[in-house]
């Protein structure tokens, strides 16, 4: 990862420039990922950010919605991501009952884990090759292989693992933005300790 980090910020909040690529997200629509580091033999870890904000209509002011970051892995030179981690912050929204966060009970800002998903698809991949290697023909009506269900864990990544959560100060587990230089100081140093945690893989 020599490429120099020639970056610049797009008015819909998110990376551009000539190193950015384009990474499909686990749920949504592709996102802009730029390169972060190198990690093991052969290893990028990608980078995407997005940050949302809602115009209020009749005041004409600006609401933070959320933010996220979210780790893409990738052989060198694939460009085939892999989304493995994600930072998120989301903010109160409105509704007829007033303000307040969704789902009313995680934490925010949170973490969530996404890598599960990747060993599913892959355990999914192999059972149908295993359906493809099946040579011999069955009887009509024949039991076919027992099918195993997916274990629980396979969906970690529905939980919201809180990172702003204070239990020995105070009961909140949900705690929102002051201002816009609390959102930009969250991003840069949670890509900072991502940065610092990401060394540690071999």
């Amino acid at each position: 990862m020599e490429r120099s980090l020639r970056l610049r910020w797009k008015s819909n909040n998110s990376f551009a420039g000539d190193v950015v690529r384009l990474a499909g997200r686990n749920r949504g629509n592709p996102t802009p990922v730029a390169p972060l580091r190198a990690v093991g033999r052969d290893w990028e870890v990608w980078l995407g950010y997005r940050e949302v904000w809602t115009l209020l209509t009749g005041v004409e002011r600006f609401v933070f919605s959320s933010a996220d970051l979210t780790i893409f892995f990738a052989i060198a030179q694939s460009e085939d991501f892999q989304q493995i981690l994600r930072a998120e912050w989301t903010g109160q929204s409105k509704d007829v009952d007033g303000w307040s966060f969704k789902p009313s009970d995680a934490g925010h800002p949170h973490w969530q884990i996404d890598a599960i998903e990747v060993f599913r698809q892959d355990r999914e991949l192999e059972a149908a090759r295993q359906l493809l290697r099946e040579t011999e023909p069955r009887e009509f009506g024949e039991p076919g292989p027992v099918s195993i269900p997916f274990p629980p864990w396979f969906e970690i990544a529905r939980m919201h693992l809180a990172s702003g959560m204070r239990p020995w100060l105070d009961d909140l587990i949900a705690h929102g933005p002051s201002d816009l230089a609390a959102v930009r100081a969250w991003v840069v140093k949670t890509v900072y300790l991502l940065n610092i945690e990401l060394a540690r893989l071999p």
